[in-house]
């Protein structure tokens, strides 16, 4: 048998009765549409200035950029800072240089450990917290044979190599045997 359609006059042609449910067949009101088209056109744009082709930074990036120029003013290095130092690319890559030029010696090309311990596992000696590590890399650990960073290289080469550590903590390249006690993020640090 065939439907007969009814038409109500608050929700215009009734087009579905389930269960005493009615349903009307009702346009989108034109603000809602008109917000809905206007969303997708801001997120084209916000993906190809952000995203496809970075003529912009985008809020992480722009916030990494702020710490870093906080940090270099000097005053307190906090995890927040050295966090935020490392998910900036810029500061990593010069960080890398720095750690090609001082550091391979002891912790070879990709960190895995040498003379030094692995950088790429969870495992660390001195402690992981990424104040922990740029504390270790600024005082150095003479009992170990690690040299202080601190004054030949300076705060702002000391928190970049410390960046970079930080950025390759967890890759887990395959190396020297793990040492120490392992770091995860929110754990207490002594």
């Amino acid at each position: 048998m065939s439907e007969t359609k009814r038409i109500d006059d608050l929700q215009g042609e009734i087009i579905h009765v389930y269960d005493g449910i009615e349903e009307a067949d009702n346009n989108l009101p034109m603000w809602w549409l008109f917000t809905f088209y206007a969303a997708i056109v801001v997120a084209v744009f916000y993906w190809f200035a952000y995203e496809g082709f970075h003529v912009a930074q985008n809020p992480s990036e722009a916030y990494g950029a702020e710490m870093t120029r906080r940090a270099a003013r000097g005053g307190t290095v906090t995890d927040e800072i050295l966090d935020a130092i490392a998910h900036d690319p810029a500061e990593v890559g010069r960080g890398r240089a720095l750690f090609e030029q001082h550091c391979v010696v002891c912790h070879s090309q990709n960190a895995e450990g040498n003379i030094g311990p692995n950088l790429t596992d969870a495992m660390w000696i001195h402690g992981g917290s990424p104040v922990q590590i740029h504390t270790t890399i600024r005082d150095g650990v003479t009992s170990k044979g690690m040299p202080n960073w601190g004054p030949p290289l300076g705060a702002a080469s000391v928190r970049r190599l410390a960046a970079y550590v930080i950025s390759i903590r967890g890759t887990n390249v395959p190396g020297k045997a793990p040492e120490g006690e392992p770091y995860s993020r929110g754990a207490a640090t002594p």
